[in-house]
């Protein structure tokens, strides 16, 4: 994993003390190296974690008649095979590296060269003979790829730190603010910064000098349901799994896989102990709840298959820690699995700089409740229109009219309401004309607050039935929260996360599937289910789903209380955006009951976001 920056154009924009600091602010991406290269007012910057060819893969790098100039972030699985079929239509290759291959592979191929990349990947590329510029970002986007104009001149970088150096922290788009607000993340292409736009998963663009923003075109979305594909059998998902897996172990130094006790994580294991001459290390985290708490499952897996086990203890975060994390994020996420996940990082690091994640098994393969619970043939309660229009029209509104609520509601209605965390929702904690302040609302555009969602919902017809949901969820859900989580998280710590359930090979086999064939009467995962009981415990296949659960609402009344305290002072005095008479009324409510979790949790990790931000905007 790296951290990459482009400033094209930008002779005049910034000198070179400034750019190595806006490369230096990627330093925890990349600290085991870093490389610059400049030329007529264009400069690359690339800070390295070293994983691949570690002596020769350094960047940024050249092509081999020097005409091409890329920085790189991710890493190619079938770049061997690439290297061959290269190398027999007479490229030269000089390195071990999967950096070279896409370099070659533009040279030969052009903007197609995407289309043959199997992994994770965002890079530019620049052309020293035209003068432009190349970059993409993979199917899902595992890695992040951002951009912004600003006066002639391209900034591209991976994340949104950089850009602060360059004098882009401008306002905070309103839009972005009432996403974060809805979805618990800032959808691309827009950014919580109202001029830096994030490239959208599965896209590539082309720049020139003077030609404004750049060109940008989608190469992949996940395909519609093909009615005429088979579901593989048991023997045929065993061996796609299997090579997913064991390309995804290419790596110069050791590798191991986060164990979470789940049927996802634990299939991976049981792959790779196939793919290992020695145990392999697998690293689970335990809470002090016994329901979130999956370490002793994980630690069966773990004996059955021999594994180096570590079980690290999740942490208490406190207050100071807390808003350490979230002010160090490039742009405020919600998620508050994010916790763990860091702290979950932070600890496999010390041991590892790779490893596997069991991300995506549920979105390819069908293993979320809501996907059987929203289905149109899973109608709501009705509830008369008469009972709806008084709980619309209420200027008070009554503790539980919520639940009362969303049983008025049917087909679209129903999955807005459960997807959103805030809304057009003219009920208590739901609504976000009581969240926002009465100045706020109308640059929010509160009434088109599922529009992100809606847009990529429409490119599959927009009926709502559970095909619609799963394809959503990939470019939505998976692309955008749970990627963009596992990445930020990692990243943080200095950590690489391959992800084998998101490999083309099974991106290309099973996304195309209908729905029914990867949930069966009502069988979630379906597809799955045979291979999990025969190579794993049932413990691991015979129980509920679960996740990073973290107890938001209790930790808000306890040890991040101070973090709400902060959050509400600083934004009453600097931060016009929220009714803080509505968020005091969260937080006694969450106090005397621990009953307002993640709607209050929303609003503080931005107000203390912002407020790190404008605490570093004090010191610079």
């Amino acid at each position: 994993m790296c951290g990459l920056i482009a400033v094209l154009q930008g002779a005049t924009l910034a000198p070179l003390p400034t750019l190595r600091r806006a490369l230096n602010a990627l330093h925890h991406r990349g600290p085991d190296a870093g490389g610059e290269w400049q030329d007529e007012g264009v400069y690359l910057g690339h800070r390295r974690l070293a994983i691949i060819d570690l002596q020769t893969g350094q960047q940024p790098m050249h092509s081999a008649d020097r005409r091409y100039v890329i920085v790189f972030n991710g890493e190619i699985y079938n770049f061997r095979e690439l290297k061959q079929e290269l190398a027999a239509a007479g490229a030269r290759f000089v390195t071990k590296s999967d950096t070279e291959v896409i370099l070659e592979g533009y040279r030969h191929w052009g903007p197609a060269v995407v289309e043959k990349l199997n992994g994770m990947f965002a890079f530019v590329i620049w052309d020293r003979l035209t003068q432009s510029a190349f970059a993409a970002r993979d199917r899902l986007g595992i890695k992040p790829l951002s951009w912004a104009v600003k006066g002639d001149a391209l900034i591209i970088s991976s994340t949104l730190e950089p850009f602060v150096e360059f004098g882009v922290f401008d306002e905070l788009d309103p839009v972005a603010i009432r996403d974060l607000m809805t979805f618990d993340y800032v959808p691309a292409p827009r950014s919580i910064r109202k001029t830096v736009r994030k490239l959208e998963p599965g896209c590539r663009f082309e720049w020139r000098p003077g030609g404004g923003e750049p060109t940008i075109e989608s190469y992949w979305t996940p395909p519609a349901v093909d009615d005429a594909m088979e579901a593989p059998g048991e023997a045929e998902l065993e061996s796609l799994l299997e090579r997913s897996v064991s390309r995804q172990l290419v790596s110069d130094v050791p590798i191991g896989v986060f164990l979470s006790g789940g049927i996802d994580s634990s299939l991976l294991v049981a792959l790779m102990a196939r793919h290992s001459d020695r145990p392999i290390k697998t690293y689970s985290v335990s809470f002090s709840g016994k329901e979130a708490d999956e370490s002793a499952v994980a630690a069966m897996v773990a004996r059955q298959f021999g594994t180096e086990h570590s079980v690290l203890r999740a942490e208490e975060v406190d207050g100071t820690a807390l808003q350490h994390l979230i002010g160090s994020l490039d742009e405020p996420f919600c998620d508050a699995a994010l916790v763990p996940l860091y702290a979950l990082s932070r600890l496999t690091r010390a041991h590892v700089k790779v490893t596997l994640s069991g991300d995506g098994g549920d979105e390819i393969f069908g293993g979320y409740e809501k996907y059987v619970r929203l289905a149109p043939n899973a109608a709501p309660t009705r509830v008369s229109g008469a009972v709806r229009w008084s709980l619309e029209t209420l200027r008070w509104r009554p503790r539980g009219v919520g639940r009362l609520y969303e049983r008025t509601l049917s087909g679209a209605e129903s999955v807005r309401y459960a997807y959103a965390r805030y809304g057009d929702f003219p009920v208590f904690r739901k609504d976000l004309s009581q969240l926002f302040s009465r100045d706020f609302r109308e640059g929010a555009s509160i009434d088109e607050f599922f529009e992100p969602w809606d847009r990529i919902g429409r490119t599959y017809g927009g009926h709502t039935d559970c095909d619609l949901l799963m394809r959503a969820d990939l470019r939505t859900y998976l692309s955008e929260n749970c990627l963009v989580k596992t990445d930020r998280a990692s990243m943080l710590a200095s950590l690489e996360v391959r992800v084998p359930f998101l490999d083309e090979l099974l991106l290309d086999r099973i996304v195309p599937l209908h729905a029914s064939q990867k949930i069966v009467g009502g069988q979630l995962k379906a597809l799955l289910l045979p291979l999990a009981k025969r190579l794993l415990p049932p413990e691991v296949w015979n129980r509920p789903k679960h996740g990073f659960n973290v107890p938001v609402e209790v930790h808000l009344a306890g040890i991040w209380r101070g973090v709400v305290d902060d959050a509400l002072r600083w934004g009453e005095r600097h931060f016009g955006v929220f009714n803080y008479r509505y968020l005091r009324r969260l937080q006694r409510i969450n106090l005397s009951e621990h009953a307002v979790g993640l709607e209050l949790w929303n609003p503080v990790v931005l107000l203390t976001w912002a407020m790190a931000q404008a605490a570093r905007r004090s010191a610079a």
